[in-house]
């Protein structure tokens, strides 16, 4: 297989250059680097992670100063992801806010959470690439071009497939949370009316939760930590809209910070938000019902009324042809 490989690359070489010993010298010099490159790298990245002095410095720059503080430490592979991410990611603050916004909406809120993806994005192209290299000799009769298009695809796959993963997986949340959110309002309002202050009510709703909507819950119990360290009841839950990303959650903080500041009743608007939520919730809800028309157009008449035609019409226009074939 090894000499069909080489066989296959010093013959589509050979058609550029021309010059079958000018193609030999290219590829055994590509070959000679490239094996010397990764086996250089390989070597420094494996002596690296198993170095107890480096493995020590690398988790305390990610925020692992014990491995015994109740997180488990991370494994090798995760480690030189991480270090690849660091090292060929972008550099831009601007491009580590956005990709750590998008990371965070999607739930990965691990402080090395951008350095892996850039790693996973930067390096899935090249092992697809590298596969359908190695697969590609065994397909017959491939033209050129036909080559060049299935590894530019096989890159533009590698490339595209973890943004597009990460972002379902952020739309899939921010739709769990949102289902999840007026439950939790539900709960937060008949907290507070009868008597708990908002820290603790959202300590209980948090609790009561953790069953149903773990995701919402833990959430929750990380605005409640945030407020025991000492961070206002408004910053808190400013922070828990931009860690979701959910608009209705960004409104219960501006009217939480107009209710603190001028110092009316939380509960009463917690109560008024919970209705305007509610009226917003029957309205996406009957402008999706009104939207249901439109789209039944579209299967009506592409495989409703195909069939009913040829069940309506098909045994009239067979007994027209059957006439007509008796003159």
């Amino acid at each position: 297989m090894g000499a069909s490989v080489m066989d296959y690359l010093l013959g589509l070489l050979s058609q550029v250059t021309d010059n079958e010993a000018l193609t030999r010298l290219l590829v055994v010099g590509a070959i000679g680097v490239s094996t010397v490159i990764a086996v250089v790298t390989v070597t420094l990245l494996v002596l690296g992670l198993q170095s107890p002095l480096q493995r020590r410095l690398a988790l305390i720059k990610r925020g692992h100063a014990s491995v015994g503080v109740g997180r488990e430490a991370p494994g090798n592979l995760q480690l030189l992801l991480e270090r690849v991410g660091r090292r060929l990611g972008p550099s831009t603050e601007g491009e580590v806010s956005t990709t750590r916004t998008l990371l965070t909406h999607a739930g990965y809120g691990s402080t090395s959470a951008v350095q892996v993806y850039w790693a996973v994005r930067l390096l899935l192209p090249l092992m697809l690439v590298g596969a359908s290299l190695l697969t590609l000799p065994l397909v017959p009769n491939l033209s050129s071009t036909k080559i060049l298009a299935v590894v530019l695809m096989g890159a533009a796959v590698g490339w595209l497939l973890p943004a597009v993963y990460v972002e379902k997986r952020k739309k899939a949340r921010q739709e769990r949370l949102r289902a999840a959110f007026p439950d939790a309002l539900d709960l937060m309002v008949v907290c507070v009316e009868s008597g708990l202050a908002l820290p603790q009510a959202i300590e209980r709703v948090a609790e009561e939760m953790a069953v149903s909507q773990a995701e919402l819950a833990e959430e929750l119990a990380l605005v409640n930590a945030q407020i025991r360290a000492g961070i206002s009841s408004t910053e808190a839950l400013r922070q828990l809209a931009d860690r979701t990303g959910l608009e209705d959650i960004q409104g219960l903080v501006s009217l939480l910070a107009q209710s603190i500041r001028f110092g009316t009743s939380v509960a009463a608007t917690l109560r008024i938000y919970a209705e305007e939520f509610r009226d917003r919730r029957m309205q996406a809800a009957e402008e999706m019902g009104a939207k249901i028309g439109t789209k039944l157009v579209f299967p009506l008449i592409f495989c409703l009324w195909p069939s009913f035609f040829l069940v309506a019409i098909g045994p009239v226009i067979i007994g027209i042809l059957r006439m007509f074939g008796k003159l």
